[in-house]
């Protein structure tokens, strides 16, 4: 029996786990460590196979009982190559991530973007398993994504499709830093959601969301949201029919473009579908050029798990592929 070690790379954290060649996590085992984000290119490289390392002794395999890597790490990123393009955060730019893995664990190694594996498990192992062409999109942060067509992931000429977040949905709306107004992540994201709660709590708004921690814009949450929803709070639930609102218009807009069979939603914004759900669906019926039945649009049960799910389908597919 081979192993997978998936390294998920984010820019707060970096999550490790070794896959099974069925596709399960051995021991349910998840590490997690800080991705030492601004401390240079080697001290994240570093730290990434620190983590690669504790996974395999906690889990008691050797390298060499492994079959491959697969890897989630931040874009622009040239799939083909393994080399991170230019990521100023982790100070990498035309950095070999992949080749240097391959050359600390001697094993194959393929990566990817977060989204592009999200869309990639969810089509795999998720909600939207064997659909033929899949959109997903997380809400967190930000509005992130990636593509399925025909079975495949669909990364574009350059390599730079599923940018769903930097879709505009008023295009004389708020300025955004990739030099566009109105993209649907400065509306529809967790980020945005804050920064509109923020404005109305200082605008003298009230609200049981905002009672609930003292109004102290410091704690500001989407969960302050869902709870005040729960007890029929009017601000939460106007606050979450315009979250609707503005998911519908996205999502209108991405079945126009790409028609899929399956669209997934995924993200800390799941766990509020209760209050948006039936605003997003009405302004999809509205806006979407063809009819888009409630089965076509469906929630991520991976969910926080998506993108290491996402880069087993990766690796695990390319070792049995490809002759090593």
């Amino acid at each position: 029996m081979g192993y997978y070690l998936i390294l998920d790379i984010g820019g707060t954290k970096t999550t490790g786990a070794l896959f099974s060649e069925e596709g399960r996590p051995v021991k349910d085992l998840f590490i997690v460590a800080p991705s030492k984000t601004y401390e240079g290119c080697d001290a994240v490289f570093d730290n990434t196979v620190s983590v690669g390392r504790e996974v395999l002794e906690k889990t008691g395999v050797e390298a060499a009982g492994l079959k491959g890597i697969g890897a989630a790490a931040p874009g622009p990123l040239d799939y083909n190559t393994g080399v991170i393009i230019n990521v100023p955060l982790m100070g990498w730019k035309d950095f070999p991530l992949g080749p240097k893995l391959e050359k600390e664990f001697g094993v194959p190694v393929r990566l990817d973007n977060d989204g592009n594996l999200g869309a990639l498990a969810e089509q795999r192992l998720g909600v939207a398993e064997g659909a033929s062409s899949v959109v997903y999109m997380t809400v967190s942060t930000g509005c992130g994504g990636g593509i399925v067509i025909n079975g495949e992931v669909y990364r574009g000429f350059t390599g730079s499709a599923g940018e769903l977040g930097h879709m505009s949905i008023d295009i004389n709306g708020i300025p955004c830093n990739c030099g566009a107004n109105g993209c649907l992540e400065l509306y529809a994201s967790g980020t945005a959601m804050n920064r509109r709660m923020l404005r109305d709590m200082k605008n003298g708004v009230k609200s049981l969301a905002f009672e609930e921690i003292a109004y102290d814009p410091e704690r500001i949450s989407g969960k302050i949201l869902g709870n005040a929803a729960e007890a029929g709070d009017e601000y939460a639930l106007a606050f979450l029919q315009e979250e609707g609102r503005y998911l519908g218009a996205g999502l209108a807009n991405y079945f126009n473009l790409f028609d899929p069979e399956v669209f997934v939603l995924g993200g800390g914004i799941t766990h509020l579908k209760k209050w948006f759900y039936g605003e997003m669906m009405r302004t999809i019926e509205r806006c979407a050029v063809s009819a888009v039945s409630p089965d076509r649009v469906r929630f991520s049960e991976l969910n926080d798990k998506v993108v290491v799910y996402g880069a087993y389908c990766l690796i695990s597919e390319y070792t049995d592929t490809v002759r090593l």
